[in-house]
């Protein structure tokens, strides 16, 4: 999935466990592992959306990639970002392999045990021994076919639903 999904799952997550009702210390440990998992559940169904693993050289790709995710990611930074970043944060730090994984390709230095993406697959390991989870590694690959764009953008939809309802609920 796409950073925007993500962050505003993360921004529900945070919304229900505070509907919840835990002591603040245990909310924030729930808050935070369910975020860290959502990022590779939603990784899984990543597969059914429009994901190349690398640009592609044509509008389409430059228009989603450049314009509109960016667009959603900043529209949900700027309303929930202030209130709910620790959960951003969380849905988020499983990505970090590939921002050092980056770096050591531009800048060239070793960072000691971080050869690979181990947040990320770590994760997905771990996810994969979980047979409901692990079933959503049969979903369609879509990640070429533009149409995918409906499913991130549906999803991302539902979500903000979600967190409307349980705003309503106040």
């Amino acid at each position: 999935m796409q950073l925007p999904t993500h962050l505003i799952t993360a921004v529900l997550i945070d919304k229900w466990t505070k509907k919840i009702g835990l002591p603040e210390p245990a909310r924030l440990a729930v808050l935070a592992g369910a975020c860290y998992l959502s990022h590779g559940i939603l990784d899984k169904i990543a597969t059914s959306t429009y994901h190349p693993p690398d640009p592609l050289d044509d509008n389409f790709w430059r228009i989603y990639h450049h314009n509109v995710l960016p667009t959603i990611t900043w529209s949900v930074i700027g309303n929930y970002g202030s209130q709910h970043w620790f959960a951003m944060l969380f849905s988020a730090l499983p990505d970090l392999d590939w921002v050092i994984r980056g770096y050591k390709r531009k800048y060239g230095p070793r960072f000691p045990g971080w050869d690979g993406p181990l947040l990320n697959e770590g994760l997905h390991t771990f996810l994969n021994r979980i047979p409901v989870i692990n079933w959503l590694n049969r979903l369609p690959d879509m990640r070429f076919q533009r149409q995918g764009v409906l499913v991130e953008l549906g999803l991302v939809a539902l979500i903000f639903g979600a967190i409307k309802l349980l705003d309503r609920k106040k």
